[in-house]
């Protein structure tokens, strides 16, 4: 038992001895300096914490590792869009703290990279509470010479670890308060400069409608700074995931992220709309992998839950002013219809309507099943047959 649970501590001190090298890099890349200097006060804690973990393997008469844990394995972005993003933000990090677009416009790089790390953060600190934890409880229930000792050094390691994710807790919404429209903003002006190659005429597109449910309960029953939290949260994530998508996202309407993809063949040979149908599921996915991972399961938040409407066909671009950076947006059948395939959507779901559907590959077509909506709820027609205009939902 004795060998076992030094076991158990070497592989804990390895967690240490990596997370020195990961705070010290973070300190030196970090561009918040309430979180550079509560990661210095951090650091000196984790070196004492290795100190306190090589003083408890010695005296059981074990030998200290100098191994180095891999951290990636439980800190990485589990989705897919999340780890394209992430690699591209790795990639972009020995750039400028800025990049620019063809039009001047500076797009963030650092800000976007810093919400991913201390999301890693938070996630490292979350993983080593439960190793103290499991440590101490093997301790109290072996028989051992200097247990209690054992266990104070212990419990005082995972107290400064506890301080440290409490820390994150806090001063998140504060930080990303500062961040946020550094972020926020490029995907807003990408989605911009597309269109404005095509104001005052129609194009084929794709419309997406992202919609967070319940935030009308959860206005009324959080305080405001959860509710913006959330919010902010979901409009991030889902812009992410359609960025990485190679989609454009069109404005941000109260709790719903709207965006679009041009109706054509684009690069990864995949038609348009099997992408968009590609980025719903997607969104979805990081609704349950990314936000409820930690919103949810870590700090405690209600569960969130989506539904994503999807529609095709061609739609007017409207300039809101004779400027080149005057608001553009998208008028046409296809933005109603997409809004209100998203109402009869199910927690979750992903909904299409049958221009989107008749373009799909067979393949995924048999991932869908005919929505079934009684005639006084839907009104809209095909106006090539005048018949009811046919709503698909995913299966699953």
């Amino acid at each position: 038992m004795i060998s076992e649970l030094i076991e158990n501590l070497n592989e804990a001190l390895s967690t240490e001895n990596a997370s020195v090298d990961r705070i010290i890099s973070r300190i030196d890349q970090t561009p918040i300096q309430e979180v550079k200097q509560r990661l210095k006060q951090h650091l000196e804690e984790t070196y004492i914490q290795k100190n306190r973990l090589k003083r408890i393997i010695i005296g059981l008469g074990g030998k200290s590792t100098e191994a180095k844990a891999d951290l990636s394995r439980s800190n990485l972005p589990t989705t897919m869009p999340m780890r394209k993003y992430f690699s591209k933000a790795a990639k972009s990090k020995s750039k400028s703290r800025s990049k620019t677009e063809g039009n001047g416009q500076e797009y963030s790089i650092l800000e976007e990279d810093e919400l991913v790390q201390m999301k890693q953060d938070f996630i490292i600190e979350h993983d080593e509470l439960v190793a103290y934890e499991s440590l101490i409880q093997t301790v109290q229930m072996t028989n051992m010479p200097h247990q209690h000792e054992i266990t104070i050094l212990l419990e005082k390691s995972m107290q400064e670890e506890e301080s440290m994710a409490y820390w994150y807790k806090i001063h998140t919404p504060l930080i990303l308060d500062n961040l946020w429209p550094k972020m926020i903003h490029p995907s807003i002006r990408r989605g911009q400069k597309f269109l404005l190659n095509y104001v005052s005429s129609k194009i084929p597109l794709i419309i997406i409608y992202a919609d967070l449910v319940g935030s009308t309960s959860m206005s009324m029953t959080l305080p405001v700074d959860n509710l913006v939290t959330i919010i902010r949260a979901f409009t991030h994530q889902i812009s992410h995931v359609v960025d990485s998508h190679d989609g454009y996202v069109l404005k941000y309407v109260g709790d719903a992220v709207i965006s679009f993809f041009p109706g054509h063949v684009i690069k990864n040979k995949y038609s348009a709309s099997d992408t968009s149908v590609e980025c719903g599921k997607s969104m979805i996915n990081v609704i349950k992998e990314e936000i409820n991972a930690i919103l949810n399961k870590i700090y405690g938040y209600p569960e969130l839950f989506a539904k994503i409407g999807i529609d095709a066909g061609q739609n007017a671009i409207v300039q809101y002013g004779y400027e080149q950076l005057s608001p553009i947006d998208i008028l046409g059948y296809s933005m109603n219809i997409a809004a209100k395939i998203t109402s009869q959507t199910g927690a979750n779901k992903v909904s299409i309507g049958d221009n989107v559907y008749k373009s799909l590959d067979r393949k995924v077509q048999r991932e869908f099943h005919e929505l079934s909506i009684s005639g006084d709820r839907w009104k809209y027609i095909n106006y090539g047959t005048d018949k009811p205009y046919k709503v698909y939902t995913l299966n699953r």
